[in-house]
């Protein structure tokens, strides 16, 4: 039987399979999607001195994209200054800079990926990348899927390219990606958070048949359980369904019940899925890292309020 509760993981060591990949052994990564300003403006300065704070903690991991924004530009600029230890660093492949977050431009031709990843190496200033990411997989017609697959190992052969990942999606959107045998990691948004755990029971199984390490990005749910939380009550975006907001009400319930912000108790529950290998903070200044470094530095959320979050997701 396929259970749809995940398990709580009693410290954060690093994930063996991961580590395997030589992929990292922190537990954490910082995506820098916020910022590189893809949810809005952001202050270059500050979100160059937030990187910098990142690497100084201990944070080796960064995930980027083309369509973060300037985030590339700035953790290349980060790195040129940063004299430690060479973090591992993810990009990805797809989807383009658009005017905003809902301008959707993507090229998936064999041209259109090589360019990309030349155009990230280069703002990068790296001579290649750890882990390139398909992003948005769901957009890739079917017939065209081989040909990416094809396009993504020909430049790994070429040295330019570590390992491969699918950033998004599940079910079909994986569909003659996951069995391939091309790809590392498989990235989980929005599959696996406080206010939704559908990817336990459908995703996981088919990931861990492949082998697949699992990364789980956006912890609060886009916003939904941290500072916007408020904001999309009101506004209800699209992609935030009837059953997560009002999963998301009970949980600031829990959380101020338990004297927790809820932002601290969707950190920490995420941090303690064992199912997940690594999970992928965002941060849109240093204070907000801080915050998320001090929910992670707290350690698994108490075996009670891991099973509260649970019954949330199971009762409504």
């Amino acid at each position: 039987m396929i259970s749809s509760r995940p398990t709580r993981r009693t410290d954060f060591g690093p994930s063996p399979k991961l580590d395997e990949l030589g992929l990292g052994r922190n537990r954490l990564a910082l995506g820098l999607a916020g910022l590189g300003g893809a949810w809005g403006p952001v202050d270059e300065d500050e979100s160059l001195a937030t990187i910098l704070h990142a690497l100084e903690k201990g944070i080796r991991v960064f995930d980027t994209a083309p369509a973060y924004g300037t985030s590339e530009k700035l953790l290349g600029r980060a790195l040129a200054q940063w004299h430690g230890p060479s973090p591992v660093i993810s990009t990805k492949v797809g989807r383009l800079p658009g005017r905003d977050s809902h301008d959707e431009n993507h090229d998936f031709s064999e041209r259109g990926i090589r360019r990309s990843l030349e155009r990230s190496l280069e703002m990068l200033g790296v001579p290649r990348v750890n882990l390139l990411f398909l992003h948005e997989p769901q957009r890739v017609p079917m017939a065209e899927r081989p040909g990416v697959v094809g396009t993504l190992q020909q430049l790994q052969a070429e040295g330019l390219v570590g390992h491969l990942g699918i950033a998004g999606g599940h079910g079909a959107d994986w569909d003659g990606l996951v069995e391939s045998g091309a790809f590392a990691v498989v990235m989980l948004f929005r599959r696996i958070d406080p206010c939704i755990l559908n990817g336990v029971a459908e995703d996981l199984p088919r990931l861990h048949r492949a082998g697949l390490a699992t990364y789980g990005a956006s912890p609060l749910h886009m916003g939904l359980l941290g500072a916007r939380h408020a904001e999309f009550l009101r506004d209800e975006p699209d992609w935030v369904w009837a059953p997560q907001r009002a999963r998301a009400i009970q949980l600031k319930t829990l959380a101020e019940k338990n004297r927790l912000s809820l932002a601290t108790l969707a950190h920490r529950f995420t941090f303690s899925v064992n199912e997940l290998d690594r999970v992928v903070i965002g941060a849109g200044n240093r204070r907000e890292l801080e915050s998320a470094w001090a929910d992670f530095e707290a350690g698994p959320l108490p075996v009670e309020l891991f099973d509260a979050v649970c019954q949330i997701n199971f009762t409504s």
